[in-house]
């Protein structure tokens, strides 16, 4: 099957239909899906510049002027806290010449163009703009940095780049009743962890739902406490992936060091459950905490991986909150640094000639349910 590259009409030739067999009978993709840069730029163009995208939490911007920024493969935009107390983003692209009008994180009343001082208020539109009275047909009331769609679920920030976003609700529905229970609102952003990973980001999210990898690469930090059978069951769709398993608090020895969250305290020690939101968020819900992992293309051959600690609102107020949390930080340095190598021969092995892909597990489906709706999405057949 040959995939259409897109507007310049070339084509890569792909041979895809062993994966889209039964899981039975599938095979692993060859090693070009993970290193063409053609079929990146098609995850752009159809996944990253369409879909919904996670990009931070609600805490991050708890006040009017508070912002952060973010790219998104090359688009650069802007997340604020605006003078109403929503939430807006923009792409971060003066009107002028391009230049960006925000860096970092911060609070601002105004985001100024470092080049010509073209200010902009908290919802992006033009507030000033110097020495432009005598352009003709310039009407500063209508130009403004271009807005972009906001979701909000779960104390979560989400963020379409499309011209036309599909509506929200019915993107979150699914996930937000499967994980309402988590109750992600009532927990707080404890540590953000950024890893940078010199592999395609479609290892990454692959490995996040590799069930057959768990015991043997992780068997010196939370293997040992996974269920040594196939867990849990998945869906190809745009709803995600959603699993319910036994494990055990991720910290060394499996124990929680802060127990139950309150609303989860009639669950077992060993509870544990996972969300996969396409394209790129990976939510992981303990008996103490949450996890979730944002993953985002750089090039086609690299990834940035940023994890995050969440935890619920009181423990932060614990004398010894801080301490324990350094516990709970180390094991997830511990469990992707475990990852971290895996992944990369992942992708020298894409790279290699001799590479002929494998035949599948059925421990795999986790893994052929991701490949194959995303390469609905980038073929066309489900944009």
């Amino acid at each position: 099957m040959a995939l259409d590259a897109g507007s310049n009409g070339s084509r890569i030739a792909l041979d895809v239909g062993p994966v889209r067999r039964p899981l039975e009978k599938a095979q692993h993709l060859p090693g070009e899906y993970y290193t063409s840069p053609d079929i990146f730029r098609l995850e752009q163009e159809r996944l990253f510049m369409r879909d919904w995208l996670c990009v931070g939490r609600e805490e991050e911007i708890p006040n009017a002027g508070d912002y952060f920024c973010w790219t998104v493969i090359d688009e650069r935009i802007v997340i604020t806290r605006n003078e109403q107390g929503g939430v807006s983003a923009f792409s971060n692209v003066c009107q002028h010449r391009g230049v960006e009008v925000a860096k970092g994180r911060g609070n601002t009343r105004r985001f100024l163009c470092p080049y010509h001082a073209w200010t902009y208020d908290l919802d992006g539109k033009l507030v000033t703009a110097t020495h432009m009275d005598d352009s003709e047909g310039f009407d500063p009331r209508t130009c403004r940095l271009p807005p972009l769609g906001v979701g909000l679920w779960g104390g979560f920030i989400f963020v379409s780049l499309a011209e036309t976003p599909a509506p929200f609700a019915d993107f979150i529905a699914r996930f937000a009743e499967e994980f309402a229970f988590l109750q992600p609102q009532d927990c707080r952003l404890a540590e953000r962890i950024v890893f940078d990973l010199e592999c395609n980001w479609k290892f990454v999210v692959e490995n996040l739902l590799d069930v057959y990898h768990a015991r043997v690469a992780h068997a010196k930090s939370f293997g040992k406490y996974r269920d040594s059978v196939d867990y849990f069951k998945t869906t190809r769709g745009q709803d995600g992936v959603m699993g319910y398993y036994n494990s055990a608090a991720l910290v060394p020895g499996g124990q929680s060091l802060f127990g139950n969250m309150p609303w989860l305290a009639d669950k077992p020690a060993t509870f544990a459950c996972l969300g996969h939101l396409p394209p790129n968020m990976q939510l992981f819900g303990r008996c103490d905490n949450l996890i979730y992992d944002a993953i985002w293309p750089i090039t086609p051959e690299r990834t940035i991986l940023h994890l995050h600690i969440l935890f619920p609102k009181h423990l932060f107020e614990r004398p010894d909150f801080q301490e324990k949390l350094k516990v709970y930080r180390a094991f997830q340095v511990q469990v992707i640094e475990e990852d971290r190598e895996l992944i990369t021969s992942l992708q020298r092995g894409a790279h290699s000639k001799k590479f002929k892909p494998g035949r599948m597990s059925m421990l795999e489906h986790g893994v052929y349910n991701v490949i194959n709706y995303q390469l609905d999405r980038i073929t066309g057949e489900n944009a």
